[in-house]
């Protein structure tokens, strides 16, 4: 039994929601999925933000900027021209790069240009900004925070990491928030004056933590760790509001979550993976893209057609050099490969899409013959994504 009658579009998805976040394995076209529902909001009049937490700075190439201009301003309407589009609305793309989002939030919440500068001087800041575990997805929520706050879109889309990283982005607020409670900055602000060893004395579970600190900062100067905690305490509250304020966001029914695919069997046995994730915290997909989808043309098994008769057909219909028999044999064997290959991936789809809720829109783009890597790429994608 097909999983749906109607052939599904995600025109009611966007114009239902107000944060879309786009999940899934990575080479799966996820950036270009992103960027390309992302100008179908422009185009349709809203006031769209793509942000890609990739660092490949895949979305920066199709959009046509450079990832040194990553500047919270519109493209440029010449831009869309130069394609023969002619949006209603605005399209405006934000890179995440860690270093950078973790300076600018503590230019942005820092009491005083003392304390800020005391900060970007702290060798364990340096390590943490840079190398820590979730501080990546931390900075990509913290930007998330701050568009919505800001409340200048009416369409946000995320492109997340690639799947196992993607659940990171969801955990990461809770994780963070729980490595900077009070309890943990208490630890660290008396402990200017110890050392390993005497951590070691107290409590074998603060030692173990100091050393994956070490581990993942490369810093080992306890007073360095303990002189950042004393820095920023004033500003932990503003942090741990922030969390709050994006999970809920997260969980809201302002957020949609749309899951990027391809049939290829590795690839969506990580899908089935991060859907029964997303359930166990409480999240239903809204939507599903299938990428890079070989049609079937033909309507009965490859195994029912006998490649002898299928080769005279197609040499009695071709003429000169194309008629040569080695030459239709070679198509005609292509044909049936490609076949068995559709085949197999649309029975692929079928056992996960029956996993579904029935009302879950499960869209297929095809194998497109080259990448669409400008606007007008992007905007042959509505075709498939859009009715």
């Amino acid at each position: 039994m097909p999983h749906q009658k109607n052939k599904p579009e995600l025109g009611p998805l966007l114009t239902s929601h107000r944060v879309l976040v786009c999940v899934g394995s990575g080479g799966v076209g996820k950036t270009t999925t992103a960027a390309s529902l992302a100008l179908w909001g422009a185009l349709s009049g809203r006031r769209t933000a793509v942000v890609t937490i990739d660092p490949t700075k895949r979305l920066a190439d199709c959009l046509g900027i450079s990832p040194s201009e990553n500047l919270e301003k519109p493209l440029p309407s010449e831009l869309f021209a130069s394609y023969g589009l002619h949006p209603k609305g605005t399209l405006t793309a934000l890179l995440v790069d860690q270093q950078s989002a973790w300076d600018a939030a503590i230019r942005r919440y820092a009491p005083t240009p003392e304390i800020r500068d005391q900060i970007f001087a702290n060798r364990f800041y340096q390590g943490l900004s840079r190398t820590f575990s979730g501080s990546h997805e931390y900075m990509a929520m913290d930007t998330l925070a701050l568009l919505v706050q800001h409340g200048a879109y009416d369409l946000i889309v995320v492109d997340t990491p690639p799947t196992r990283q993607a659940l990171d982005f969801l955990e990461a607020p809770q994780r963070l928030q729980r490595f900077l409670d009070s309890r943990a900055r208490a630890w660290f602000t008396r402990a200017t004056t110890r050392s390993w060893s005497a951590f070691s004395a107290v409590n074998r579970t603060t030692t173990f933590l100091l050393r994956k600190i070490e581990e993942a900062t490369g810093i080992s100067a306890l007073r360095e760790i303990s002189e950042f905690f004393t820095i920023m305490q004033t500003m932990f509250d503003d942090f741990g509001e922030r969390f709050q304020r994006v999970s809920q966001l997260l969980m809201s029914t302002e957020t949609a979550f749309l899951l990027v695919t391809s049939p290829e069997p590795e690839v969506l046995v990580e899908a089935q993976e991060f859907r029964q994730g997303l359930m166990q915290m409480g999240v239903s997909l809204k939507a599903v893209v299938a990428n890079r989808v070989h049609d079937e043309w033909l309507a009965v098994s490859p195994r029912s057609i006998d490649p002898a008769r299928l080769t005279e057909r197609l040499k009695s219909v071709l003429q000169g050099p194309a008629a040569d028999r080695r030459h239709v044999e070679w198509l005609v064997k292509n044909f049936l490969s490609y076949q068995r290959m559709a085949r197999e991936e649309a029975a692929r789809l079928t056992q996960f899409t029956d996993t579904l809720p029935m009302a879950t829109p499960v869209v297929r783009v095809p194998a497109l013959p080259a990448f669409p890597a400008d606007l007008a790429g992007l905007a042959k994608m509505h075709r498939y994504l859009f009715i």
